[in-house]
């Protein structure tokens, strides 16, 4: 073989120099960070002793994030709110999918307007929530009390450590409700008529249609949305530090805030690194249960 032939052919730089500028993003924003919080998370590393330097412990940090039973609480709390915000999501958005998926006067509108939410920054929305939830001069204490609904009241319900993460899901619910409902809706449309019609003619009940035809073909919709929302929701962290700065004590302490308190507040680096890191094997082990489930049935 001649030294002509050894060479890459000519298709092949071009392809590479086409992907060029998009690996090195890619490189740039996610694998130097990932590989650097990889190092951080080996080590020991003490922002206000930075006399004693960055040491190398190895698997340390990991093995004594797993033995702290915090952390499986953590976890469990992270969890307790993911699939509370991700099936209340489903369900409202698709109430809301199949109510908008029909022609009637004003409907554009109506859909631009549930968007409202999503387009919101959530640090806005914690601020939000937080005024109307606030006992002094928030509107929505009042309205308890009115309905003498005393428990949602006293205690207040950000302090309330048995009702602070279903409100959080509630909130997280309200802002996210309009995407997946974008999605559902986007899934719906796309639909064929023809099994519809088949349907018809045999007489099958709209329940049954939803059921039989509509919930298998949306298979796809639903597996982004749950997909999409379950990873957003796993780094849930402007509202919680907003609201609730994790508390009362840490009944909202969620895996995101977990890891901002150990390098912000402890200055534990490598743990809140080792936490991040935890975090994203959790993303990823969820996400593969998710796409192998979504494939197989």
């Amino acid at each position: 073989m001649n030294a002509a032939q050894k060479l890459p052919s000519r298709e092949f730089r071009e392809k590479i120099l086409f992907l060029a500028p998009g690996l090195g993003y890619i490189g740039v924003l996610f694998v130097f960070p990932l590989l650097y919080s990889l190092y951080v998370s080996l080590t020991q590393w003490n922002l206000l002793r930075p006399d004693l330097g960055v040491r190398w412990v190895g698997v340390a940090n990991f093995v004594s994030l797993l033995r702290d039973p915090f952390t499986w609480q953590t976890v469990a709390r992270t969890a307790y709110f993911v699939f509370g915000s991700v099936a209340l999501e489903l369900v409202l958005g698709m109430i809301l999918a199949l109510a908008l998926n029909r022609e009637f006067p004003g409907v554009g509108v109506i859909r631009s307007i549930i968007l409202i939410p999503f387009i919101i920054a959530p640090v806005v929305v914690g601020f939000t929530w937080r005024f109307l939830l606030n006992n002094d001069f928030g509107p929505l204490p009042h309205l308890f009390s009115a309905l003498h609904l005393n428990f949602l009241v006293n205690p207040p319900l950000l302090s309330n450590a048995s009702l602070v993460i279903p409100m959080l899901i509630v909130i997280d619910a309200w802002q996210y409700m309009p995407f997946v409902t974008l999605v559902l809706l986007a899934g719906l449309k796309a639909l064929p008529s023809e099994p519809y019609e088949a349907a018809l003619v045999d007489g099958a009940s709209p329940v049954q249609q939803f059921f039989r035809i509509t919930l298998p073909l949306l298979r796809p919709a639903l597996l982004v949305a749950v997909i999409i929302r379950t990873m957003t929701a796993l780094r849930v962290f402007d509202t919680v530090f907003v609201m609730t700065g994790g508390g009362p004590g840490s009944a909202s302490e969620v895996l995101s805030f977990y890891g901002y308190r150990m390098a912000f507040q402890s200055y534990q680096m490598g743990m809140s690194a080792a936490i991040g890191l935890l975090t994203l094997l959790i993303a990823l082990v969820l996400t593969l249960f998710l796409m192998r489930s979504g494939s197989q049935s």
